[in-house]
């Protein structure tokens, strides 16, 4: 802000400048050139005065050698006999008793002296405008020195009514945004709060179901159900350290997709997995975990019972794609699917806006396609960890009504 303060004053104050110097320097000159024509004027009087009373040519020589036009050749006189005294053919300037005086106007020399002192003291006075011009706005850049430190804390300044208004809005809308989260971050906790005593009840049930694999398979649900609750309790509580999270995406696929593995294996779902080698990116195992099983979800859901899916992550030139796709009839609405809440299929439409969230918090996107199994493919790249780009754009992409 000081700096754009100090190019205006400098725009303004310099324009004041060149007008100033402009205008002085037409004054001088001017000045300068009437000084040389009354000379010339006073040179060409005192000839006309002698030859009033003489008409000698000697001692109209004289007189013109006297003279500061006629020592330097600009004053001739013509007498009436038709003589020329004197050197240079001039403009006639004064007559007398039949004789004429011209002189030759004089080149009128630059002030150089004047104008070096005219220049030094409007620079001196560009320098002091600049300087005094700051006071004013003190108390503007202290007032926005403040609010720009004040960031995550309640704004207190003191300076224009404006920034005084802008700073009061400020904190409104950080109290209105405070109680909001609060309001969220409680019911979140009661609504996790209140699943556990279901989840405690299945837990139970599915312990007295005995062996066989429907029974894991409900065990496996349920304690993964659990531990999703209890994820959700504990990022309610303030974190203790600001350090970022990273994960190594093909570790937390392998590991998340060995429970879904196993209910495509019991649904004869074809499943295919391609990890490749590791690739880390910015988020926290947890973060990318409920990544995959939102998308693996949104596959078990809303595709028939054999439709294959497919998951491959692949890292190249500081992105790492995740790629989930399936064997179903694709995105309906692509353009609305991934908005908050928007479902076409009955669901909570939460689960490709928590994909892309995920995305776009390392400098990603997600694209909805159409996959090489026929049914839609969610591709999502996310930034490489320890790699620093510009975010891609666009962010979202449309689903391809042909195959790639």
């Amino acid at each position: 802000m000081r700096s754009v303060i100090t190019r205006a004053l400098l725009t303004a104050a310099g324009l004041v400048t060149v007008v100033f110097l402009a205008t002085a320097g037409f004054l001088v000159y001017t000045r300068a050139a009437a000084a040389v024509a009354a000379g010339d004027q006073r040179d060409a009087a005192a000839v006309a005065a002698v030859l009033a009373v003489s008409s000698d040519a000697d001692a109209v020589r004289a007189t013109i050698a006297r003279t500061s036009a006629g020592a330097e050749g600009r004053l001739s006189v013509v007498l009436a006999d038709g003589t020329r005294l004197g050197a240079g053919v001039g403009e006639p300037v004064t007559s007398s008793g039949g004789a004429v005086v011209s002189v030759v106007p004089a080149t009128v020399p630059f002030p150089w002296a004047v104008t070096s002192a005219v220049v030094g003291l409007a620079l001196l006075t560009l320098g002091v405008a600049v300087l005094l011009g700051h006071r004013p706005f003190k108390p503007v850049l202290s007032a926005l020195g403040v609010l720009a430190s004040s960031a995550g804390r309640r704004v207190r300044l003191t300076g224009p009514r404006e920034l005084e208004a802008l700073a009061s809005s400020i904190n409104a809308a950080g109290e209105r945004t405070s109680r909001l989260r609060a309001k969220e971050r409680e019911m979140i906790a009661d609504v996790s709060h209140r699943l556990r005593t279901p989840l405690t009840a299945l837990r139970l049930d599915a312990d007295a179901v005995g062996a066989g694999p429907v029974a894991d398979r409900i065990r496996s649900a349920v304690s993964t159900l659990g531990h999703d609750v209890d994820r959700i309790i504990q990022a309610l509580q303030p974190a203790e350290s600001d350090s970022p999270s990273t994960c190594d995406v093909a570790s937390v696929v392998e590991a998340r997709m060995a429970f879904w593995s196993a209910h495509a294996a019991n649904q004869g779902r074809p499943c295919e997995i391609d990890v490749g080698e590791p690739a880390w990116v910015p988020l926290s195992p947890d973060a990318l975990g409920a990544v995959v099983d939102a998308l693996l979800e949104n596959v078990f859901r809303h595709t028939p019972t054999a439709a294959p899916v497919g998951v491959s992550v692949v890292r190249h030139a500081g992105w790492v794609t995740l790629a989930v796709e399936d064997g179903g009839t694709g995105v309906a609405d692509p353009s609305s699917a991934l908005h908050r809440g928007s479902s076409g299929g009955g669901s909570t439409g939460l689960g490709l806006d928590i994909a892309r969230a995920a995305a776009e918090a390392t400098g990603g996107t997600i694209h909805l396609e159409r996959g090489r199994l026929g049914g839609a493919r969610v591709r999502l790249r996310f930034g490489e960890a320890d790699s620093h780009h510009e975010p891609a754009s666009p962010r979202a992409w449309r689903l391809w009504h042909g195959h790639p």
